[in-house]
């Protein structure tokens, strides 16, 4: 048998979502994975997080070392590695600069989503580096010269492309940026579009120094495990439609994009809906007392519920919702499933306190008679990848509200789509190659874009005590979820507005709410015409195609 090539998969931001594609891949690809994954981080003790990730890296780089494999960095925070493989050539084994440089970026790959617009917390400040890891920091600077010197080599006298493109960011707070690093550190770096935002042009400027070892490539989904396993009944139409072959070749989805528009076609993908949907039923009664209503629309809110991806900007819409259902005098055009499922991988302890306030508000909808049939909620609050896939495979929306040009729609928003589910969320991370790739269309996409985000946030122009004031929806859904109507107790949900309003509500929350609500409604009245949004759907899973990969191989 041929020896597999080892190759040692780094993740220190996305966790297990991203890598959970990846790996598969890398291994129908013929290589032995290892797995060094940390899930992101939702506590604030920033300190050891930062220490978690370098011991993280560490890791990873001496079993790179120990057996000759090559680096993955699935993220971008995982481009510690770079530096750290250095200190393992230079120090280490005793190579000159210029042969551990070569090395290091032979050994090295990257893959990552859109580029942010805002940098994932806590920062690798340099007073942080000089005190924890001085020497990592030395060798920081010394790529960091070299690099620059490369710059103005090529842009003589530019110095806003030398500020632009330097790996640290200047000013109050001088800190590392890690994306940059990992390009420059690796043989190939992926990097999916579309490349917009502040970080458009120093992804130019480095394609331009790089040449092909930058890439346009779109974040890749692991099919087989979605669909071909995860989604059985879909799974089965597209074999009697296309061909057995189907999976083996994602161009023949190309297929549906006719087949959106027939209707006895369009009639079996709802009986595939409809499959799915009593699967669910099934799980949800056993797992969160909730039952699934044949006709309702499923809304499911998969992820690791950081704060960048702004649960509670889900909560306050669901609060909305029920509030104007209880009130009567208004009745929804179809009933809506709400499903808030936390990933397995980001169960930890700092997440409680969101738990519960999930489940109040839950509990609060669930035991309202006059919310029923119309509106029904489930918490799941630590799903395994077997309850994930069956969550795809029932979704007709899929929620995605992060915050734009955070990075918080991952590969999974992804993998919903793929499974036929549609996108309600913000222009971030993987929603962004949604539109792209299957057009604005087949979305509902809302609230500030990250351009807006980054201006809003850097100008410090964002005052949410002013949306607050102004816009009546905002107050009435947070006034109502820190009362005692969702609250067990009074002031219980306090913090939900302490952190809105007292804490400048750094991740945009109530500035979106508005459009969030508005969306949701359209995408409610769209569900009740089952022609319109079964064609968006269908056409969804033809589209995604784009995003699917059998394996991957390590290029030379």
């Amino acid at each position: 048998m041929a020896t597999l090539r080892p190759v040692h998969l780094l993740a220190a931001e996305a966790g297990s979502e991203r890598t959970a594609e990846i790996a598969p891949a890398l291994r129908a690809g013929g290589h032995a994975v290892h797995e060094h994954v940390l899930p992101p981080a939702s506590g604030s003790d920033h300190a050891e997080r930062l220490r978690r990730e370098h011991a993280l890296v560490a890791e990873g780089v001496r079993a790179a070392q120990d057996d000759g494999g090559t680096l993955f960095l699935a993220d971008e925070r995982a481009a510690l590695a770079v530096p750290e493989t250095m200190r393992a050539l230079v120090d280490g084994r005793g190579l000159g600069w210029d042969e551990a440089w070569e090395r290091t970026r032979s050994l090295t790959r990257s893959r990552f989503g859109c580029p942010k617009s805002e940098p994932r917390r806590p920062f690798w400040l340099v007073s942080f580096l000089e005190t924890a890891e001085p020497r990592l920091l030395e060798l920081l600077f010394e790529i960091n010269r070299r690099h620059l010197d490369e710059v103005e080599a090529r842009w003589p006298g530019d110095g806003e492309r030398r500020r632009r493109l330097s790996l640290f960011r200047e000013g109050e707070g001088r800190r590392l940026r890690p994306g940059p690093l990992a390009v420059i550190g690796s043989a190939h770096a992926d990097v999916a579009t579309p490349w917009d935002g502040p970080a458009a042009e120093t992804l130019a400027d480095l394609a331009v120094l790089r040449g092909k070892a930058l890439r346009a490539r779109p974040t890749p989904v692991f099919a087989r495990r979605w669909l071909a396993e995860g989604n059985p009944a879909l799974a089965e139409l597209l074999e009697r439609t296309l061909g057995k072959d189907w999976a083996k070749d994602p161009a023949a989805l190309g297929r549906l994009e006719t087949l959106a528009f027939d209707p006895a076609f369009r009639e079996a993908f709802r009986g595939v809906r409809r499959a799915n949907r009593e699967r669910l039923s099934a799980r949800l009664r056993e797992s969160a007392g909730v039952e699934v209503l044949p006709d309702s629309l499923v809304d499911v809110r998969l992820g690791a519920m950081t704060p960048h991806e702004r649960p509670l900007l889900s909560i306050l819409g669901l609060v909305r919702e029920h509030l104007r259902v209880a009130a009567g005098g208004w009745t929804p055009p179809a009933p809506r499933t709400v499903v808030l499922a936390r990933a397995a991988e980001s169960a930890d302890p700092g997440g409680e306190r969101l738990l519960r306030l999930m489940r109040s508000v839950a509990d609060a909808v669930n035991r309202d008679e006059k919310a029923r049939p119309a509106l029904r909620v489930a918490v799941l609050p630590s799903c395994d990848d077997e309850t994930m896939r069956l969550l795809a495979a029932a979704a007709d929306l899929s929620s995605q509200p992060g915050t734009a040009g955070s990075g918080a729609a991952g590969a999974r928003a992804l993998a919903l789509a793929a499974n036929g589910a549609v996108t309600l969320g913000t222009r971030d991370g993987a929603v962004r190659e949604l539109e792209e790739a299957a057009g604005p269309e087949t979305l509902f996409v809302f609230g500030l874009g990250p351009t807006e985000t980054y201006s809003w946030r850097e100008g410090r122009v964002y005052r949410p005590q002013d949306v607050y004031a102004i816009d009546p929806l905002v107050r009435l859904s947070l006034d109502a979820l820190v009362s005692t109507r969702y609250a067990p107790a009074p002031g219980a949900f306090d913090w939900v507005r302490q952190e809105l309003l007292d804490q400048s509500d750094p991740w945009l929350v109530l500035a979106d709410l508005g459009a969030y609500i508005h969306r949701q409604d359209e995408a409610l009245a769209e569900f009740a015409d089952s022609r319109a949004f079964t064609e968006k759907a269908i056409l969804t899973v033809a589209r995604a195609r784009r995003f699917w990969v059998d394996s991957l191989e390590i290029e030379p």
